[in-house]
């Protein structure tokens, strides 16, 4: 813990009851007070954003590596969307705070259910007629180090089933900015490396893509 760290955790949690009790008030405005909430956390760790080509538009599924709680924050600022996140349900379910992730009606499954990946698609469908790219993190979970866990496979099948335009985003030092699990903080550069959008072309497109994520993570982290 730095006091930094510690002063941003007391500003989030004052800061998310406002913008829970916001949200109660105003459901229609629930994306403009998430995209002015992100923007006051970027503001205040005092981010230094680079960014690497360019985001997609018309990208249906936005792919991301995760290594902070941060990352949500910084794509929610900086998307021109109103992004549709997929969360794991048990995070709706803590008391008051889990309603940050049920008011902006964002994706949650259980990942545990095998009906979780039908659920999922059924989700995924509705959100983008609603014209909401969907969010979602191919590892699954965060990692406990600076290196790209496994991802995970059901993302392939939804891809592929429903013939979803990709774009990958590798993120690089977010982490380090704000690390919420040791309440750690500092100022300094993040790197957002958009990809060129994909589709499933092939049989191994998702493979070739952790292996590019992974490289491309591990050349950025090492600058």
């Amino acid at each position: 813990m730095n006091l930094k760290g510690f002063l941003i955790a007391v500003y989030s949690f004052i800061s998310l009851l406002l913008v829970i009790v916001f949200m109660f008030l105003f459901k229609n405005k629930i994306y403009s007070i998430r995209k002015l909430w992100s923007t006051s956390m970027v503001k205040l760790i005092g981010v230094d954003i680079k960014e690497i080509g360019k985001i997609d538009n018309s990208a249906d599924i936005i792919l991301l590596n995760h290594n902070s709680m941060f990352d949500i924050v910084l794509l929610d600022y900086l998307y021109p969307k109103d992004i549709a996140w997929v969360a794991n349900s048990k995070l709706a379910k803590v008391p008051v705070f889990g309603l940050i992730f049920k008011l902006p009606n964002l994706i949650l499954i259980d990942p545990i259910k095998r009906s979780s990946i039908r659920t999922l698609i059924t989700r995924v469908q509705e959100e983008l007629l609603h014209n909401r790219p969907i969010g979602i993190f191919p590892e699954g979970t965060r990692g406990d180090n600076d290196e790209i866990i496994k991802f995970q496979k059901g993302i392939k099948t939804i891809v592929e089933r429903l013939n979803l335009k990709v774009q990958p985003i590798v993120l690089v030092d977010t982490r380090e900015r704000l690390d919420t699990k040791t309440l750690k903080s500092s100022s300094g550069e993040i790197k957002l490396i958009y990809l060129d959008t994909i589709q499933a072309s092939n049989e191994d497109w998702y493979e070739e893509l952790e292996k590019n994520f992974k490289k491309i993570y591990k050349q950025n982290k090492s600058d």
